[in-house]
């Protein structure tokens, strides 16, 4: 059950008949019979009043003492709220009920019924009423033939007629004030009732009248003084008085009348009692007895409506919606119930907020503009649980002049034109087109509450819990509602957010700065750093980037993997692909199937292909845009100077976020790519970017990507199965070929892996050669540079003169010559090294010589190190107890040739002892001045020194190197530990060195 079903709106409401009188009580018009009925007839008054505290306490006061069953009661009763309030409705209340107009059958609930029990004979007590906007300083109406000129006389004509009047009559001529005797006797011991309402009004009037060296004011003030010492010594005498608050367009009349009450109090034996027309939770009872028939303490539907609140508000805080507390508590279903039918947020605003500007006048403001809202919302047939903020429509062009101009708000009348609500006629708002793109309501719910919460005369805004708090109902998605206040925050020009919270404000707000700025930003400016951004997202790594629109011409060669990019002006006015449905682009296919020099292509599988994604383009302009016009902002100091500390500190955050969100757009934009594959050029979608996943490079995104499609080979990578390998390699490899064929395989087959560590390959050959898959032959090692599965040898290289072997190609034919004195012979050759020595010991079998012999190698560190431990093997040595290897360059590249020296000693890293001789000169660009560096000893002491020497050899320079390697343990010459140094002196060795192996064996 919905409002539209549980209660009824007043057949005034619905029919939109009521009009300003009928929210205007007028004591002088009820007076005088001419007040509209919902004031004038007595019945129609009370039914449609609630019976609030601060009434029920002025009735029961009041009648107490006019009927003499409270004698305690007050006989000054001031009624103290904000014009609006209630004040004079109370008033109007107060008479009917001292005329005898409040029917029995309301009399309980507005008053104690012990109040009413007076006497049989108790005379009806007489009413003066003084209303300060119906006279002019000396101008009253004519009673009994009289026309009054100050308020005691008028009073005194009410009260007795003309015989009253006499008693005053000199004091009311010469405009002085009486005195409290004087009053007591046109009293004359009877009950009376005088009501004096909007005086601060007719003092303001009163002051411009002198009475000697006085004013009339003053003697009005006189007046009040004696007025109330002889009521408080008059049994059956009650005064009741309005005062403004003091935020009324009175107040400092009113500030002025209160001291003198106060004066007046101190002097009486009874102090004045003062009273609230109404308090905040009156306010829903009170507007709901004006706008509905329905009684709403019997609706049940209150308690089920509260409930749901209550739970919704829990959800969604417990899904992550920042509440305020007092919504997230037992409270808030208490809170929602009370207000019935109107959230409590809305009655907080009218009273709180709205009721602060002078001209809305709390109770008859809310009444007018809930009379409004109530009939549209029954008119358009609106399925609602309760009455929010943004019921207020403010797209109704009456209900956005009630809260813009009407109040003194004439400039906010573009505010909600703009941003809030589309006018009838015109173009949508801001926060309309939030609700489009969304396909949600939220933007204009939250704009509207906002709007309300800007509406007060102090510092304005709303936290975005109490924002969130405001319009959230039970079927809402707590995360469109986050994201609804982001948008708006992002596209509304006059919406304004910092540490007071979200606020409307009729000063541009830097969304609309922003958005002029961007509207002088030219295309091509826009186009221009999109370009450099995208140029410095994609940057060289395992993948070399090709920008197409710089250079169309990709090399074809085994060696270079390319990430080729196209911009998206090479796709004419689509800006891109769909990768869903287009295929792929004939400009990437001649790329891909042709050579630059218009031959076949035939290394394809070097080749991945980035191309841009038509749907993002838009937004990849928008987001640049305005990174252009954030940075134009910064770079004018005239208008920094017009903005505040925390604006300019705005600007420089927006912009340094613009700059990261125009990386994200770019790259959002440019994600489609072309992988080589079995079938040709499969398409690939790059996952969305987001600020917290963009790289500074998105190049290693897209190896990433294709790291987890196995489509690349790099270090890290699951090791390929040889024998899978061989059978795609077909019968090339049925006959001997280069190690390095197994490269240009890997770049010609699409289904094959792309290559970026060409160790993997390495480890590779070497798995192969355990595995029985192939044999693997070394240049110039004869026998000793063949490696089968029965028969290690060295460790494999890729190169053009190593050979891969179907299993079974080596032949053994015996033992070989000696390669330094050509004959076939065991032991060491007395020629093969540079000395020889011996060493014996005996045991449990006899007697062991160790001899130890020196064997060497020079050339390129792979085959010299192979060379010297080949022949160490021949020679019947088993072991390696020291290695040396010496480096001596002149001219550039020492720096490289160094590092690739370390590398052999680096190799070596278990049981072991190194150490470095480094002697290096460099001459500089004087002659005359030149560097020379001398270092002798253990690898570790080396290390500070390492990167400064680094960046020395760079220049040309004469460098000597050695290093020295000694095992503790002596290293078995076949076994892993050297072969670990082998494979460094083979892989990442030096190119021309000196090589010295001492090795020893038994004999």
């Amino acid at each position: 059950m919905t409002l539209l079903t549980a209660i009824k709106p007043r057949q005034d409401v619905l029919a939109g008949e009521l009009s300003e009188s009928g929210f205007a009580a007028g004591l002088e018009d009820v007076i005088t019979e001419s007040a509209a009925e919902a004031y004038g007839n007595p019945d129609v008054f009370f039914a449609q009043t609630y019976p609030s505290h601060g009434l029920r306490t002025l009735l029961n006061e009041a009648l107490g003492r006019l009927l003499g069953t409270r004698p305690d009661a007050a006989s000054v009763l001031r009624l103290e709220t904000s014009f609006g309030g209630g004040k004079t409705h109370n008033l109007i209340a107060l008479y009917h009920a001292a005329k005898g107009s409040l029917g029995s059958d309301l009399a309980r609930s507005f008053m104690d019924p012990a109040v009413l029990a007076a006497p049989s004979g108790t005379p009806a007590p007489t009413v003066a009423v003084f209303v300060g906007t119906s006279a002019g300083a000396t101008t009253f109406p004519t009673v009994d033939g009289i026309s009054a000129a100050t308020p005691w006389g008028y009073l005194a004509l009410q009260i007795g007629g003309a015989a009253a009047y006499n008693i005053v009559r000199k004091d009311d001529e010469g405009l002085s004030a009486p005195g409290s005797d004087q009053l007591k006797q046109i009293f004359a011991g009877k009950p009376v009732l005088i009501l004096i309402d909007e005086i601060a009004r007719y003092l303001a009037a009163a002051g411009a009248r002198t009475v000697g060296e006085s004013t009339l004011a003053k003697q009005v003030l006189s007046f009040m003084m004696a007025l109330l010492e002889a009521a408080d010594s008059s049994k059956q005498v009650v005064v009741v008085i309005t005062t403004a608050g003091e935020t009324d367009a009175f107040a400092a009349d009113t500030g002025v009348l209160a001291e003198t009450l106060k004066q007046s109090a101190s002097l009486l034996a009874r102090k004045e009692l003062v009273l609230p027309a109404s308090g905040e939770a009156d306010l829903p009872k009170i507007l709901s007895r004006r706008l509905f028939e329905t009684d709403l303490i019997g609706v049940a539907e209150r308690k089920t409506v509260a409930t749901r609140y209550a739970q919704a508000a829990a959800d969604a805080h417990t899904a992550g919606l920042d509440l305020p507390l007092e919504v997230v508590t037992g409270a808030y279903a208490r809170s929602v119930e009370d207000s019935y039918p109107f959230h409590p947020d809305l009655i907080r605003v009218l009273d709180k907020r709205l009721s602060t500007i002078p001209n809305f006048q709390r109770t008859r403001g809310a009444l007018r503009l809930l009379a409004r809202a109530v009939r549209g919302i029954w008119t358009a047939g609106r399925e609602l649980d309760l009455i929010h903020l943004h019921h207020l429509d403010l797209s109704d062009q009456i209900l956005a002049e009630e809260l813009s101009s009407r109040i003194d708000r004439p400039l906010y009348e573009p505010v909600i034109r703009t941003d809030i609500a589309q006018q009838p006629g015109g173009a949508p708002s801001h926060a309309d087109e939030v609700d489009a793109r969304m396909g949600a309501p939220y933007g204009r719910r939250l704009a509207t509450a906002a709007y309300l919460f800007s509406l007060t005369r102090n510092v304005p805004g709303v936290a975005a819990s109490d924002l969130y708090a405001s319009v959230l109902t039970p079927s809402d998605d707590p995360n469109l509602l986050v994201k609804a206040l982001d948008n708006l925050e992002n596209t509304c020009w006059y919406l304004h957010a910092d540490v007071r919270g979200y606020r409307f404000s009729t000063e541009a707000s830097l969304v609309r700065l922003v958005q002029e700025a961007e509207e002088k930003i030219l295309g091509s400016r826009v186009r221009e750093r999109a370009t450099k951004i995208l140029s410095e997202q994609y940057k060289d790594s395992a993948l070399k980037v090709r920008r197409a629109w710089e250079d169309a011409k990709v090399p074809d060669n085994s060696e270079d993997a390319y990430l080729v990019a196209y911009h998206w002006d090479d796709f004419g006015e689509v800006k891109g692909v769909d990768p869903a449905v287009d295929p792929v682009p004939q400009k990437v296919l001649d790329t891909y199937e042709k050579a630059p020099s218009g031959g076949v292509r035939e290394y394809r599988n070097r080749l991945i292909f980035l191309v841009p994604n038509r749907d993002g383009h838009e937004p990849m302009l928008k987001a640049v845009r305005r990174l252009l016009a954030l940075e134009q902002l910064r770079s004018t100091p005239e208008l920094l100077q017009n903005l505040g500390e925390d604006k300019r500190a705005d600007v420089a955050r927006q912009a340094s976020e613009a700059g990261l969100l125009a990386r994200v757009a770019v790259c959002n934009h440019v994600n489609v790519l072309y992988v080589p594959s079995k079938g040709g050029l499969e398409t690939v979608v790059l996952d969305t970017v987001t600020s917290g996943s963009v790289r500074s490079s998105q190049t290693d995104a897209i190896l990433d990507l294709l790291a987890a499609m196995d489509k690349t080979l790099a270090a890290g990578s699951k090791p390929l199965d040889p024998a899978y390998v061989r059978s795609k390699l077909g019968a090339q490899f049925d006959t001997p070929q280069a190690a390095n064929e197994l490269v240009r395989i890997f770049a010609r087959r699409p289904e094959l892996r792309l290559v970026l560590d060409r160790a993997q390959l390495v480890n590779l050959i070497a798995a192969g050669v355990r595995n029985g898959v192939w044999e693997y032959q070394a240049p110039d090692g004869g026998a000793a540079g063949w490696s089968t599965q029965t028969r290690p040898g060295p460790a494999p290289r890729l190169g053009e003169d190593t050979l891969l072997h179907p299993p079974g190609s080596f032949k053994d034919e015996g033992p070989e010559a000696c390669p330094l004195c050509g004959k076939v012979h065991t032991g060491g050759c007395g020629s093969s090294g540079g000395g020889t020595g011996t060493g014996s010991g005996s045991g449990s079998g006899g007697t062991v010589t160790v001899t130890l012999t020196d064997f060497t190698g020079s050339g390129a560190a792979g085959p010299a190190m192979v060379g010297a431990r080949q022949s160490a093997v021949d020679a019947g040595r088993t072991r390696a107890g020291r290695l040396q290897v010496s480096v001596s360059h002149l001219g550039v590249g020492a720096d490289k040739e160094l590092q690739r020296l370390l590398t052999v000693a680096q190799a070596a890293n278990i049981g072991v002892s190194s150490t470095y001789t480094v002697s290096a000169r460099v001459q500089l660009d004087d002659p005359e001045h030149e560097i020379s560096v001398q270092f002798s000893g253990p690898a570790a002491d080396y290390a500070p020194l390492r990167e400064a020497l680094r960046a020395i050899l760079r220049r040309p320079a004469d460098l000597k190197a050695v290093i020295n390697v000694t095992w503790s343990d002596p290293a078995e010459l076949q076994g892993e530990a050297f072969a670990a140094v082998v494979n460094a002196a083979q892989t990442t060795g030096p190119t021309k060195c000196e090589v010295r192996i001492t090795a020893e064996g038994s004999s």
